[in-house]
């Protein structure tokens, strides 16, 4: 089993790369998609705050209740309506709900124990796991993979506007 120290220590690096990734993209390349069904940069950037406040309370909410429900689908309507943006929003306030969503994930590990790591809970999808797995799924490789993702839609941006 991990430790909430060591958890912190990921969350914090991993939010150091994503600040230093997004501050790459180019103003104009923010709300840029490389198809119709991609997220731009900029909704990645909103979604990651979203998920983070979300699974913050969700995990508190587990410590309070062992054994309960947790999670959620794709289709939930805060996640949707995160990713719903006008065009207009810019890296610095994208990045302002970044940072929210990051204070947010460490209030939340500053309220829990390192055995607090092994209540339980049930994901519609998953089945039995423990808040260890819900941080490290649902908040830390999920950072992680979005990060990728940043990576990956603008430098097809670039590519693209090499083409041009």
């Amino acid at each position: 089993m991990g430790s909430v120290v060591s958890i912190r220590e990921q969350v914090l690096e991993l939010h150091e790369r994503l600040e230093r990734t997004a501050r790459c993209v180019k103003p104009e390349a923010l709300h840029w998609r490389p198809e119709e069904q991609a997220w731009s940069v900029a909704q990645i950037l909103a979604h990651i705050a979203e998920f983070e406040h979300f699974f913050s309370s969700d995990v508190l909410n587990l410590k309070q209740h062992p054994g309960a429900r947790f999670g959620r689908t794709m289709e939930h309507p805060e996640r949707l309506q995160a990713v719903e943006l006008t065009g207009d929003e810019t890296l610095d306030t994208l990045l302002d709900g970044v940072h929210r969503g990051k204070h947010e994930v460490l209030a939340m590990l500053d309220a829990l124990t390192d055995e607090d790591l092994a209540i339980e809970g049930t994901h519609p999808k998953f089945g039995t796991r423990t808040i260890e797995w819900e941080i490290g799924h649902f908040i830390t490789e999920h950072i992680e993979k979005h990060i990728g993702q940043v990576e990956r839609t603008y430098a097809a941006y670039c590519k693209t506007a090499e083409r041009a």
